[in-house]
């Protein structure tokens, strides 16, 4: 059994060259491939870039150099520093004759996971060495580990690439898809990177720093925001192809291949393997799920506050915590299970709206809930989330404040004090009357008459306090956009005018 790194590069020469079979692979074949490559081995910066904001990048086949900014290409499966042992070893895999068949050990530069204690005894034992192997799979590592024509990116500044393991017709297609995503990525700015300025010294002087290109975080389109998401990102890519005619078909073949494939996380030194969930395929298939990555970035910490506005204090802790979230929001999209949900869902966080069919697709089928009681739940959580924006806005008003942050924080308070009386509840009842009756108080309105199905079912206890719990908090932090803002405050406002100042009776609830 071919292991799926050499078996990509087989693939490849396969898709590349159109051949039949693994058995048309010559030795010119792969010279000429490693050749090819090697174009893609390093990205320059194009141009003088003194005194610019940005600046447009372009491969080269030169050595890596990062202290003249000639950085290592992402989809080179090595590190700046251990770089030129891989680019000499291919100089000499495609500069003379060799034997293919030929025994040799295989070092790291070609193969990544190829580690120092690899060599094993007929007794089984391990002990120090290089694996041994043939040059023609020396080769073969060491062409995966350069194509530029593999899922790849930088994370926590190392290169990692995405390798799936298929049988050789489903990984021509997922090549093939590939190639049309990388060409399409291509169309982007995705080459092009920001320039630093930096002051230095007593006189001032200032000198340009390039910084990576856009395609360090991911070679395929719309890459992920936070790398922690790049394995669920890539699927993501994959079924945004489902959505034109021409890839459609193709689109739809990968995705379904790549259900309950193992698929491999490698990068210098080190693999891990994962398996996407049977809901988040189907996401995928139906084009849905890029735009969940994109959402998961935009979830906004309670205690934090937007990622990406600007920290004068440069709070450590609030960068922690948002690649802690990211990291558990990716293990729940690949899990897909009830202890990830629980993971994710531990991070007090607003959420886009657009989060919505996630949390339906999850409460639906992994916690097999009514679709008529989730629907009920969403109503009364979209309920609550717009009270504590209300709240938050004449809690402003009254104090004379009228920021975003402000808005943002006061709204957020809110919402922890709702979650904190639904997280208290000790019963189906309990939970509705303390939930309602202080989202009741704070907005002078009534529960919309469409969740009644979903108090009903808590009070009964037909359905269970915990998942009750969840649903409603769960919905209750889907952030709204501004008409369904708009449209509640017209019915906040026809129920508040029809009624006096006296405490509204929930015990029909």
């Amino acid at each position: 059994m071919e292991h799926p790194y050499i078996k990509y590069a087989q693939t490849l020469l396969v898709e590349i060259n159109r051949l039949t079979g693994l058995e048309d692979i010559t030795e010119n074949l792969i010279k000429q491939e490693l050749q090819r490559e090697m174009e893609y081995f390093s990205l320059r910066p194009l141009g003088n870039f003194e005194g610019k904001e940005k600046v447009n990048f372009g491969f080269s086949q030169e050595k890596n150099d990062a202290k003249n900014f000639f950085y290592l290409a992402p989809n080179v499966i090595s590190t700046e520093m251990k770089a030129s042992k891989l680019y000499d070893l291919l100089q000499k895999l495609k500069g003379e004759n060799i034997n293919l068949s030929a025994s040799c050990k295989v070092p790291q530069s070609a193969m990544p996971i190829a580690g120092e204690f690899c060599a094993f005894s007929e007794k089984g034992n391990i002990s120090r060495g290089k694996p041994s192997s043939t040059i023609y799979n020396e080769c073969l590592a060491a062409l995966t580990s350069i194509t530029h024509l593999k899922p790849c990116l930088q994370s926590e500044k190392e290169n990692v690439c995405i390798i799936p393991d298929l049988e050789m017709k489903e990984l021509m297609d997922f090549i093939k898809l590939f190639k049309i995503l990388s060409l399409k990525s291509m169309e982007s700015d995705i080459l092009e990177g920001k320039v630093a300025k930096n002051v230095k010294g007593k006189k001032g002087k200032t000198t340009y720093t390039p910084k990576r290109p856009n395609i360090f975080k991911g070679n395929f389109p719309n890459p992920p925001r936070s790398s922690a998401l790049c394995s669920i990102a890539l699927l993501g890519a994959i079924g945004e192809m489902v959505k034109n005619i021409e890839t459609s078909p193709l689109a739809m073949r990968v995705i379904k291949s790549l259900e309950h494939a193992n698929i491999y996380m490698v990068k210098y030194g080190n693999a891990s393997v994962f398996t996407y969930n049977h809901y988040i395929i189907k996401l995928a298939s139906v084009g849905s799920l890029r735009k969940i990555v994109d959402c998961i970035y935009w979830c906004t910490l309670y205690k934090y506050g937007d990622r990406e506005k600007y920290d004068p204090d440069n709070n450590v802790n609030k960068k922690i915590e948002y690649e802690k979230f990211d990291l558990f929001a990716s293990r729940f999209l690949q899990l897909f299970n009830e202890p990830a949900f629980k993971d994710f869902f531990a991070f007090r966080a607003e959420y886009p709206s657009d989060l919505k069919l996630l949390l339906t697709t999850y409460f639906e089928n992994m916690e097999m809930i009514d679709a008529k009681v989730i629907n009920s739940a969403k109503e009364l959580g979209w309920w609550l989330n717009n009270v504590a924006y209300h709240a938050a806005r004449k809690t402003l008003k009254d104090e004379g404040k009228s920021g975003d942050e402000e808005l943002r924080s006061a709204k957020a308070k809110f919402l922890v004090e709702l979650e904190s009386s639904a997280f208290s509840a000790k019963s189906g009842d309990a939970l509705i009357a303390q939930i309602i009756t202080r989202a009741g108080r704070l907005s002078n309105s009534d529960a919309p008459s469409t969740a009644s199905l979903f108090i009903e079912k808590a009070i009964s206890g037909e359905l269970e306090l915990g998942k009750a719990k969840n649903l409603l908090i769960a919905f209750s932090r889907l952030r709204q956009d501004k008409e369904q803002i708009k449209e509640q405050s017209v019915d906040n406002s026809a129920q508040a005018s029809e009624k006096d100042t006296k405490e509204t009776d929930y015990s029909n609830y």
